[in-house]
């Protein structure tokens, strides 16, 4: 029988923040979602705090993976800035001629340290778009076909979390395998390598998640799947401009992204590209 969230609450009861306070009574607790077995929350901390944060992140997955019926536990830490809050110096820039990128290297924005993709993915493409329902799904699929049809190995993220239909799109149905209760197992389709957060969540299930939720969500999906080697993976993104567009464009090696739409469009090629990103409108 799978869990409640009721039992996952009350598992979480269990740990205790650095300060000694249980974690259910911090406030700093997303929502908790509960399908099928999975759960998905996120502890939302002072960024300057999150690494005396951490033990409790792991505790908190071990607690729900200790309830009966939980099946896999997706536990996000994320650290908030408070507002008025300084900015840390960036690092400083590189001498003249000491950080050039050779052919096929994710561009890294300058005084940016190098970030690390998911093991075997040789290259990250995002597809974005101003709005919803104006295609960019659509043109995520059809690009990943096309490359698929040139010989290419290729994966599909579906990091649309708040309408994810990728699912639909490919017509793939069930739910992936969980790999030592810590990793999983995507889905195949159409020759594509495919994950998405409705292969998680039941179809009428409300994505109600704060921002830093969205993001780490975006990151372990990312690189808690054992994606294989691929060529090229293609991230389809949520709609806007916000903070999870700038995650992936400072967080993750984007080899590139497209953005689909008209003036809306426009802006977020602009946006993405702003992050450091190369990228090009559609």
């Amino acid at each position: 029988m799978a869990a409640t969230k009721e039992q996952v609450l009350a598992g979480l009861k269990a740990v205790k923040s650095p300060e000694g306070i249980a974690l259910t009574d911090t406030g700093k607790l997303s929502d908790v979602v509960v399908s099928d077995g999975k759960v998905f929350f996120s502890i939302t901390v002072d960024a300057a705090v999150v690494q005396k944060w951490e033990p409790v992140r792991k505790a908190a997955e071990a607690a729900v993976r200790a309830v009966p019926g939980v099946v896999s536990a997706m536990v996000a830490l994320t650290g908030e800035r408070a507002a008025g809050a300084a900015r840390a110096a960036p690092p400083p820039a590189q001498a003249p001629g000491g950080g050039g990128h050779g052919p096929g290297h994710a561009h890294t924005p300058r005084g940016e340290r190098p970030v690390q993709g998911p093991p075997g993915v040789a290259a990250i493409v995002a597809v974005a778009s101003g709005k919803g329902g104006v295609g960019k799904s659509t043109t995520a699929i059809n690009l990943a076909l096309g490359l698929r049809d040139l010989g290419l190995k290729v994966g599909v993220l579906d990091a649309d979390i708040y309408g994810p239909s990728v699912p639909k799109l490919l017509a793939i149905r069930g739910r992936p395998e969980t790999l030592g209760g810590t990793r999983l197992k995507p889905m195949q389709g159409y020759g594509l390598t495919v994950m998405s957060i409705g292969f998680l969540v039941a179809e009428d299930t409300p994505m109600i998640w704060r921002g830093p939720m969205v993001m780490s969500a975006l990151t372990q999906m990312l690189r808690e799947v054992e994606w294989g080697t691929l060529d090229v993976m293609i991230v389809d993104m949520p709609p806007g401009t916000g903070d999870a567009q700038l995650t992936m464009a400072q967080q993750v090696p984007l080899a590139g992204a497209v953005a689909y739409g008209e003036a809306d469009g426009v802006g977020a090629v602009g946006y993405v590209g702003g992050g450091g990103v190369p990228a090009a409108g559609g």
